[in-house]
């Protein structure tokens, strides 16, 4: 039994868990370049321009992902599960449906190849079962391309209030002395994405050998460390 345990009580984005994925799997500083897709659309990266409707559809997105025959059909799966996940949280708060909704920042290539990489470093580790600590978020708010938002953002509430409803009923905190963001859309995406569960406290260390450690920060100072990934096995 592989256990991949993650500890978000630093938070959690898309990069933070690709990096320490990574970092467990060997393959750090691997990157596999996407495949041109001939329908894809390019936007302006001008957030003073983010009402522009030049976004990335959910059907572009999966079809870009299924494009991508360099990584596993078991990697392109955990990234189409990912954007699922992103999909229904977007097009709830802006009031669209799946078919309707159009992805910005989460559409770009980066974006797109991250969920890859977390596919295909998962696919690597091939844990047996994934447990999740409980995710702590900041407060306050954060400037971002649609302006001033309250934290945790809409789409990472859109998320959490699918908890326990769609997704499995991972355990949320606030840290009440970080005034900014600690979960990102795509961090959380990638944490439902990928099917962990809640841990029970404690139950990490209780049985097996620690095979595999890692830390990785954000881009983002919250003033506090990084997500903490461990490999566990008996």
């Amino acid at each position: 039994m592989k256990t991949l345990y993650i500890d978000c009580t630093n938070g959690v984005s898309g990069d933070m868990v690709l990096r320490a994925l990574n970092d467990l799997a060997g393959t750090a500083g691997d990157s596999v370049p996407l495949k041109h897709v001939h329908h894809e659309h390019t936007h302006s990266h001008d957030h003073d321009h983010h009402h522009d409707h030049h976004g990335r559809s959910y059907e572009d997105v999966k079809a870009i992902i299924d494009g991508q025959e360099q990584y596993t059909a078991k990697a392109r799966q955990t990234a189409r599960d990912i954007y699922a996940v992103i999909a229904k949280a977007e097009a709830g708060v802006h009031g669209m449906t799946l078919e309707t909704v159009h992805f910005h920042e989460v559409g770009r290539d980066q974006a797109i190849a991250n969920a890859l990489g977390i596919g295909a470093a998962l696919d690597i580790i091939s844990p047996d079962r994934i447990l999740v600590s409980k995710i702590n978020d900041g407060k306050g708010f954060v400037d971002c391309a649609h302006g001033r938002i309250p934290v945790p953002v809409p789409a990472v509430q859109a998320m959490m209030d699918e908890c326990g409803r769609v997704y499995p009923a991972l355990k949320f905190d606030t840290c009440a002395d970080v005034d900014t963001e600690m979960v990102t859309p795509s961090g959380l995406a990638a944490i439902i994405g990928i099917g962990a569960v809640p841990a029970d406290s404690g139950m990490m260390f209780m049985e097996g050998q620690l095979t595999g450690e890692t830390e990785a920060k954000g881009t983002r100072d919250t003033g506090r460390g990084g997500l903490r990934m461990y490999i566990i096995e008996k």
